[in-house]
C-alpha cells in the first residue's frame, strides 16, 4: 500500500508498505500523479530503459518511447507512463512515475537504485509464484 502523506509545492511524499511493514519512501510530482485507487502491477519491457519495469497501467503507449543511449535514474519518459522506478527528484518529471528510495529531505530520496532493486525482486518473485500484486494508493495528506 502506498500512503501519500505530504504534498508541498510539486512534491508528494509517501510510504510504501507491504502487509503493514514499512518498505521504502516514495516521491511523486504532485502535478502528474496518478489518482488514488487500486492498480495491478505488471512487468513490461520498457524501450527507454531496455529492461522490464514495474508498470501500473498495462495500457500505456510504450510504442512512443525510444531507446536512449544513456539513461539515468532521473531520466523522464516522453509520455505519461506511471511506473515504479528509481530516482531521487521529481523536478519537471511529468510522466506519472512513483520514485522509490529513502527520504532524505523535502523533495529528495537517497539510495534509489538499491531500494528499487530490492522491491523489484520482491514483486518479481511474488508474480512468478502466481500471485496477483496490487498497489493500493491512498491519500493521507497532512
Amino acid at each position: 500500500m502506498l500512503t501519500r502523506t505530504l504534498t508541498k509545492g510539486e512534491y508528494t511524499h509517501g510510504h510504501l508498505t507491504i502487509d503493514g511493514l514499512h518498505i521504502c519512501d516514495t516521491l511523486e510530482n504532485a502535478n502528474a500523479q496518478i489518482p488514488a485507487g487500486n492498480y495491478t502491477l505488471t512487468f513490461v519491457k520498457c524501450k527507454q530503459y531496455a529492461r522490464k519495469m514495474v508498470l501500473l497501467n498495462p495500457n500505456a503507449p510504450c510504442d512512443l518511447c525510444k531507446k536512449l543511449k544513456l539513461v539515468y535514474n532521473n531520466t523522464t519518459l516522453p509520455c505519461y507512463c506511471p511506473m515504479l522506478k528509481p530516482g531521487n527528484g521529481v523536478h519537471n518529471r511529468l510522466d506519472g512515475s512513483i520514485l522509490v528510495g529513502q527520504r532524505n529531505c523535502l523533495g529528495s530520496l537517497v539510495h534509489p537504485k538499491d531500494v528499487f532493486d530490492s522491491l523489484y525482486e520482491r514483486i518479481r518473485k511474488s508474480i512468478s509464484r502466481g500471485h496477483q500484486v496490487t498497489l493500493i494508493i491512498k491519500n493521507l495528506r497532512i
